[in-house]
């Protein structure tokens, strides 16, 4: 079991195949002044408050999206804690083969196989979720 009581695989964390393919994408589609993490990140915002992302679209010093593996409901804490600094969070389950878009404001929106991604923060994004999955089943 995952850190969120969840079966997973060990491969589903930093560098999954899923991820990968969700950067690049994000990479193409992204323009300044919003810039797309390299990799993962850790944050302590203070003694009792921290977080990681997968991947993270910033603006300046400011989250406009952050990526994180898991679904819901076992990642809504890491979604509220998030909400405190990002506009969305996107969560990518691999098992599910999903992406959920969780705003801070506004309705969740999950997105299938079938669907294209698009975030309301990001309005110029169109990622088939399909491509994201391809490999991964």
């Amino acid at each position: 079991m995952g850190p969120s009581g969840r079966w997973w695989h060990p491969s589903w964390v930093t560098g999954t195949p899923v991820i990968a393919r969700l950067r690049a994408r994000l990479l193409l589609q992204v323009a300044p002044p919003l810039v797309v993490s390299a990799s993962y990140k850790q944050h302590v915002f203070d003694e009792r408050s921290a977080a990681y992302n997968e991947i993270e679209v910033r603006e300046g010093e400011a989250f406009a999206i952050v990526v994180v593996l898991g679904g819901l409901p076992s990642e809504e804490f890491v979604c509220r804690v998030w909400h405190r600094y990002a506009d969305e969070v996107w969560l990518v389950d691999v098992v599910e083969q999903a992406v959920s878009i969780v705003p801070r404001d506004g309705a969740i929106r999950v997105f299938a196989t079938g669907d294209t991604l698009r975030s309301t923060r990001l309005p110029g994004i169109a990622i088939p979720v399909a491509q994201l999955f391809e490999l991964a089943s």
